[in-house]
């Protein structure tokens, strides 16, 4: 599994188990295992022997079922891109060794006309022992779908459910989702701020770069700065209307794994939506 792998229900996600792990002389390693798909036979990375290992399954189940408790956006909200939106995915990515559940849900926000919001929730586990179950807030912009950063203090991790049951796991969970919706009116002070804050429309492209998104990716951003914003350039916008061009275009024709994609977004938002003094990490 070297790409991306999308699924459409926790019922496909594999189910991993620990087995031994031995030397080239044969001699099993007694401070390591691996983790093993169970229906492919394949290991999907080596791990420490104390590492307590938490199913992808249980994750991407107790996110359904906390997703199905919370209800789903109207599809009527989000227009003619209504067919193509999906509420919730599930992404096996870095040979299985990583997983991503995106669950938007049905609370609606609202900055003015035409500026409805529904916050999305990203979860992720790894088997690798690279971090443990985490969770970060995202925005869906229902005229575009376009994907937007939802604050600095988005960012929930739950070490502790390496060491849970999956009843204790679908608690936390729960619990952190209902944490992350409750500060989301902090992504919509943002939003609101820079639809207020202007800056030069030639600086675009050259703050997107300083971010770190990369330049390809930024000039077909730039390629399209005539379109949105009339034939001459050297006028202003609002940062807000930056941002909305920047995230169109990786949301929608940058197709990247998610730990970059994750990348983009703060990247973006430093670029063109957070003041100097708000930073964000740009790095997943």
């Amino acid at each position: 599994m070297s790409a991306s792998l999308v699924l459409r229900s926790p019922e496909e996600v594999p189910l991993y188990e620990l087995v031994p792990v031995f030397g080239p002389d044969g001699k099993e390693l007694g401070a390591y295992r691996g983790v093993r798909d169970t229906v492919s036979g394949g290991v999907v990375s080596v791990v420490s022997d104390r590492y307590g290992l938490v199913q992808h399954r249980a994750i991407a189940e107790a996110v359904h079922q906390v997703g199905a408790s919370l209800g789903r956006p109207d599809p009527e909200a989000f227009g003619a891109r209504a067919a193509a939106f999906t509420p919730e995915s599930i992404t096996l990515y870095q040979g299985g060794r990583r997983m991503e559940v995106k669950l938007v849900v049905g609370q609606k926000f609202s900055l003015g006309e035409g500026e409805t919001f529904f916050p999305g929730l990203r979860i992720l586990n790894s088997l690798d022992g690279a971090w443990a179950v985490r969770m970060e807030a995202f925005a869906v912009r229902a005229c575009c779908t376009n994907q937007l950063y939802a604050g600095a203090r988005s960012f929930l991790e739950f070490r502790e459910l390496h060491l849970s049951d999956p009843e204790d796991l679908l608690a936390q969970l729960e619990r952190g989702i209902h944490e992350a919706l409750d500060h989301f009116s902090g992504a919509l002070d943002l939003y609101g701020e820079s639809m207020r804050e202007r800056m030069d429309i030639v600086d675009v492209v050259p703050a997107l770069e300083s971010a770190g998104i990369p330049r390809r990716h930024a000039r077909a951003i730039g390629e399209k700065l005539p379109e949105y914003f009339g034939s001459t350039l050297w006028g202003q916008a609002s940062r807000w209307e930056a941002y909305n061009l920047a995230t169109d275009v990786l949301t929608h024709e940058v197709h990247v794994a998610p730990d970059r994609e994750r990348a983009f977004e703060r990247m973006a938002a430093r670029a063109l939506l957070l003041s100097e003094e708000e930073g964000v990490m740009a790095t997943p």
